[in-house]
């Protein structure tokens, strides 16, 4: 029995693609909320790709939020650079409900190399990409580990994907 190694290869466009879908899911679940506006989700959604083109970005988690911090609803999307071999799947099943006094959070979980950078060094990243939201740490707890969540979709090109999971 012999041993191997798989390589995934994939380009910028592959990443592009994969984003896209999560923008697709995210543009519905702005507008079934009525919590985003197509330009805020424009502007989270080219933030999000620009830190996945970069190697940055690990995981997105959009949920709603209520005043006093419950989440009711939730999805996680897990960045892979090995998903050579996944069947891409149509963005769906994004019909949240509309909720009084809720707000749609999206945060993003980056990479180690982001956080070790100097307040300076990520400014220049944020100026010479165009990065616009702030994307600060936070101590908000995205494990949602009150609701029951399963992976429903998985967004692929080549060797990069995200796997969706869904929490209600």
């Amino acid at each position: 029995m012999g041993t191997g190694t798989q390589t995934s290869t994939f380009t910028v466009v592959d990443i592009r693609r994969v984003v896209e879908n999560f923008a697709a899911d995210f543009a519905m679940i702005g507008e079934s909320t009525g919590l985003q506006t197509r330009d805020q989700v424009a502007s989270t959604v080219q933030d999000l790709g620009l830190f996945a083109e970069l190697g940055y970005l690990l995981e997105i988690s959009v949920f709603l939020e209520t005043p006093s911090g419950a989440q009711p609803r939730a999805r996680k999307y897990s960045v892979s650079q090995t998903a050579t071999g996944w069947a891409t799947q149509m963005p769906g099943d994004n019909l949240w409900p509309k909720m009084p006094n809720t707000k749609l959070r999206v945060i993003a979980t980056f990479t180690n190399e982001w956080w070790q950078m100097s307040e300076e060094e990520k400014q220049k990243v944020r100026l010479r990409f165009g990065i616009e939201g702030t994307w600060a740490l936070t101590n908000t707890d995205t494990s949602f580990r009150h609701l029951t969540g399963a992976v429903d979709r998985r967004y692929a090109s080549n060797g990069y994907g995200m796997e969706r999971k869904s929490y209600q």
